[in-house]
């Protein structure tokens, strides 16, 4: 799957409510797109196509885990949740990027309905901000700045009855949030397929290249639970109709990061960096 180009930006369902306690919104923050996004995964190698578990398969931009229903017909996702200590990074390029999320869609669709942190080197020193994104409508909207080694959560629930996302991103160390309501953009299909728990090198639009991955050694990812609309709810093992696929991120010949197994409870796991 090709890195799609950028559909012009819809308007937006609602502005984010943003509260904040010592942190600042970037400048331009849910402006115009600016080039970049969160996006599908790009496989480079898919899991086997059998039922089961526990499959696996390789992303060029994606590792961490998704589920998906194994249902007939299949369920979709209602509610994810992850939560994540804010790895400090470094910059092995002057430009280099990396977003970790919580979200639906992406893993066999194009559409990702999505919020996190992201950590971007800027002229080689790197920002830590909470972001949102429905791609393909708009590019990573950045809203508040963070810092290394804050505590992250972050929340997608999708409401059947008025048909609104409700993204919700929150740092509990700087006791700061935001949510923001948004809906599936006229002539998209959101069919929230997945439910995934993802550490991202994040793309550059229309080029179909990447930014350099920063370096965030070990990323614990933890707390990861969902909700589907049969009414299976928990960890990425509580429901034998869920089946996990584990994503390593890597290319024909370059491994970039790597994703570990669940915790016997299946809300934990690790991904950890390995090259930009």
């Amino acid at each position: 799957m090709k890195l799609r180009r950028l559909l012009p930006l819809a308007a937006l369902a609602a502005a984010a409510v943003v509260s904040s306690a010592g942190a600042t919104a970037p400048a331009g923050a849910a402006s115009a797109p600016t080039g970049y996004a969160g996006g599908p995964a790009q496989h480079t190698g898919f899991a086997p196509a059998v039922a089961g578990p526990l499959v696996n398969a390789t992303s060029r931009n994606w590792a961490g885990y998704a589920i998906t229903s194994l249902s007939s017909p299949a369920a979709t996702f209602t509610h994810v949740h992850g939560s994540w200590t804010q790895r400090p990074v470094t910059c092995p390029a002057s430009d280099a990027w990396a977003v970790f999320w919580v979200g639906f869609d992406g893993w066999t669709n194009g559409t990702v309905e999505q919020g996190g942190s992201s950590a971007r080197c800027i002229n080689g020193t790197p920002v830590y901000q909470l972001w949102w994104e429905m791609f393909p409508t708009n590019a990573i909207q950045p809203v508040l700045t963070i810092n290394a080694g804050d505590s992250v959560s972050a929340d997608v629930t999708y409401n059947a009855a008025t048909a609104q996302y409700t993204i919700t991103v929150a740092d509990a160390t700087q006791h700061t949030s935001f949510t923001t309501t948004q809906t599936c953009a006229a002539g998209l299909v959101c069919s929230r397929s997945s439910a995934d728990w993802v550490v991202e090198d994040v793309g550059r639009f229309g080029t179909g290249d990447f930014f350099p991955l920063a370096n965030y050694g070990r990323a614990l990812m933890n707390n990861s639970v969902g909700s589907d609309d049969a009414g299976h709810s928990g960890s990425m093992t509580a429901s034998s109709t869920w089946q996990r696929t584990k994503i390593q991120e890597q290319d024909a010949t370059t491994t970039y990061a790597t994703t570990g197994d669940t915790s016997t409870n299946g809300q934990n796991f690790a991904v950890t960096w390995a090259h930009q």
